[in-house]
Order: C-alpha cells, then structure tokens, then sequence
C-alpha cells in the first residue's frame, strides 16, 4: 500500500490518495471499511482489468464508492508507474465511468474525462451565499450549474480571492443542499484578476462524502474547466493553470484543458504526484 500526494511534486502538499495494490479478493465492504480507516478524500483499489486497460480501479470516499475521482486517478498511474520498470508514455485506467486514458509526460499525470454534462439548479444564489456564510455581492454574477466529467460538482463562482478565503462553510447546510440537487458537493472558485498563473484558485466541500474540505479535487477541476470553456472562454481549444488547498497549507496545482471534439467537449486535468508513505495492510480476518 501506498500514500500519494496527487497535485504536487513536494511531500506533505496537494491531495493524499491512498492506493492498495492486488485487491481482487478485497470484498466490497472491506474496501469500504479501508477507505473508512483511512479517512482520505479517496482511497483507490488496483485490480485485474476486465476491459482493455493496464488496471481496474475502484475509488471509496469514506462514505461510498465513486465511479471516478481525480486526484485518486493521478496517484493510481503514479503508483502503477512506480511498480514498472519503465515510466510509459500513457496509461488506461478502467473504472465506473470506462476507460480513462492517461497521458505521462515530464512526471505530469494528464488524464482525459468523462464527456461534460451541465445541469441547471433550483437553488438561489442567496441561498448559496447563506451556506457559505458570505454577502450576496461577494457572488460573482455568472451562472451557478451542476457540472460533472465524472462526478456532479454543484459550481458557484465567487467575486475575487479575498471572498474565497474568508467563506465560512455551513456543512449541514451545503450537505442537505446538495443531497437534495444530487451532487457530490459544492465547489466553488475565483478568478485571480491578474491575468497570470495561476488563472483560478478552487475550493471544494462534500460533507455528505465525509469529506468537510478536498485539499485538492481533480474532478471538480474538471466540472470548472467544462463551466469555462462553456461559459466564459468559447474557444474551441483552451486551457489554464488552477491551484486548491491554498487555505489548508496543502496548495496543490491542476493544469486543466479542453477541446471541442466531434464528439463533444474534451476536458483533462493533469498534475504531478508523490509518495510519501509506504506500508502493508494487516487485516487479519477482517477481508
């Protein structure tokens, strides 16, 4: 078993991602109750493939299995990479989305996901402002959706980076919002106003996945990159620079991209990764 640090070439910053090698004899509950132990964003399980892929993977928040993540994705190819005496130059991951392809580049880890689905809310920007514990005008006046390329982010748009790090997350609140719409969670991003790189900082919450504040969420990256090049770039190629975890000392950085593709709106999200714990799992009787 590894821990991985995806979103980051230094220990101790971006996202934790724990990865366990060989388990196929792993029950669905043992997954469950070894992602609960851990207590990270995401644990990722590496199996045989069944499809025409270099491994399978199941993801597990604390809470329940997704059919996909980001940051548990990058840690899953550089933790397959480690075990190879070779870096190859792409990977394919199958999970519950499909096939992930997975581009290795100058230790940067770009995977392709899942084609954009937009959905439009009920919900207010007052009320989103309320769970977030900010004044109505510290809302950017853009269009607040759910957004999934994999998982559904429900996405708000914040006025600058001073009103990012002063929100004060209601978890009940955004957890009973959310549960409602469907939705994994809030994310919620700036712009930073300068016109360099970074382009935008990101902020992620999923009560409901036991997860109060993602350091780092690849897949919400991915729901932003589809809002941007949908909502505010309309180019048909693009790309930016994001950083998240700012605010929890864990800053991490996403390069996110898209193209306009015959069959639709491409997104992929890349970012380094790291491993910073190794160890075996002692379950005993437990699987």
């Amino acid at each position: 078993m590894l821990q991985i640090d995806a979103f980051s070439d230094r220990p101790l910053l971006g996202n934790p991602a724990a990865v366990v090698f060989d388990a196929d004899d792993l029950s669905t509950e043992t997954m469950q109750r070894i992602a609960r132990e851990m207590n990270l964003s995401e644990t990722v399980f590496l199996l045989r493939p069944t499809d025409d892929a270099n491994y399978r993977a199941r993801i597990f928040t604390p809470m329940r299995e997704l059919p996909f993540a980001g940051h548990p994705t990058i840690a899953a190819a550089h933790a397959f990479c480690g075990e190879q005496s070779r870096t190859p130059q792409s990977l394919t991951q199958e999970c519950g989305i499909g096939l992930v392809p997975i581009r290795v580049e100058d230790d940067l880890y770009t995977m392709t996901q899942a084609t954009p689905q937009f959905c439009d809310v009920p919900v207010t920007k007052a009320e989103l402002a309320e769970a977030i514990s900010l004044p109505l005008d510290m809302l950017a006046d853009s269009r607040h959706r759910i957004v999934s390329t994999g998982v559904p982010w429900l996405l708000l748009e914040l006025h600058d980076l001073q009103a990012l790090a002063g929100l004060r997350p209601d978890l009940g609140r955004i957890e009973r919002i959310c549960h409602g719409l469907g939705a994994a969670g809030l994310t919620v991003f700036a712009d930073s106003g300068s016109g360099a790189a970074p382009r935008l900082r990101v902020r992620t919450f999923a009560p409901g996945e036991g997860v109060a504040e993602d350091p780092v969420c690849g897949s919400g990256n991915g729901a932003i990159a589809a809002w941007v090049a949908t909502h505010r770039d309309a180019v048909p190629r693009g790309g930016y620079l994001s950083e998240q975890g700012v605010e929890m000392g864990r800053r991490g950085l996403v390069h996110a991209g898209w193209e306009t593709t015959a069959e639709g709106l491409r997104i992929t999200i890349g970012g380094a990764a790291c491993i910073v714990l190794r160890g075996e799992l002692d379950l005993g009787d437990a699987s």
